[in-house]
């Protein structure tokens, strides 16, 4: 191949992948601006994926949602006071968690015991040390390191498309995610491909959106899925 051929070879090559990035480049855009803008009229939302009033009758105490009314079986007296008298053991001990930071004694027992689901909201956030991480980020990456991940996975994250893809896939049976575009939609699509930029080795790959949306079901206050 003379050097004009190669020349034009080169430049050919060169123009295809120019062309492929632009797509690549105005593909992620599209998708952040759904997420930015949140649900709208003109979505293709599916009757089942519509909030509707008597879903509230056929969830369980987790919020999944079946396909029956989930009968309600109340407690008897002994079993209610058993229930309040470990809940006030373990308020006890994450108030001197949270007071202290340091990791009580007989946690673990009473990990095997059960966490009540009214606390766990409090406890996966110190079992996880995230108070502690957060801090350490900031010191070693700067403030706002979350939003600028954000910013950076807008313009370069290669993933977006797939993550997209899991995100309408993620727990669609749950309460949070059952609102297409909606508040906790936007988070677990943010923190995916922030994350995709943060942890460049690993990036993105299928399952993340499960373990995220757990974490979320979990330490999220009640206030935040009507978006307040």
């Amino acid at each position: 191949m003379d050097s004009a051929l190669l020349a034009r070879a080169n430049f050919d090559s060169s123009s295809y992948d120019a062309e492929k990035e632009r797509e690549r480049a105005e593909e992620r855009e599209r998708i952040f601006e759904r997420y930015t803008q949140g649900r709208s009229r003109t979505d293709d939302i599916e009757p089942w994926e519509e909030p509707n009033f008597s879903h509230y009758m056929k969830k369980d105490r987790y919020g999944f949602i079946h396909e029956k009314p989930i009968p309600m079986e109340p407690l008897d007296k002994k079993s209610l006071e058993k229930k309040q008298l470990k809940e006030k053991k373990w308020l006890r001990m994450v108030k001197h968690w949270q007071e202290t930071n340091r990791v009580p004694e007989d946690l673990k027992s009473r990990i095997w015991k059960g966490c009540p689901d009214s606390l766990r909201g409090q406890v996966w956030p110190l079992m996880l040390r995230i108070k502690e991480i957060k801090q350490s980020n900031e010191k070693q990456h700067g403030p706002n390191m979350y939003e600028r991940m954000k910013e950076k996975a807008r313009r370069k994250s290669p993933d977006i498309r797939q993550i997209d893809l899991d995100v309408h896939r993620t727990y669609r049976n749950h309460e949070m995610f059952q609102d297409k575009y909606g508040v906790m939609q936007q988070k677990l699509f943010y923190v995916l491909a922030g994350y995709s930029m943060f942890n460049k080795e690993v990036g993105y790959c299928q399952g993340m959106a499960n373990v995220v949306a757990s974490c979320s079901c979990t330490c999220t206050k009640k206030k935040t899925r009507s978006g307040h």
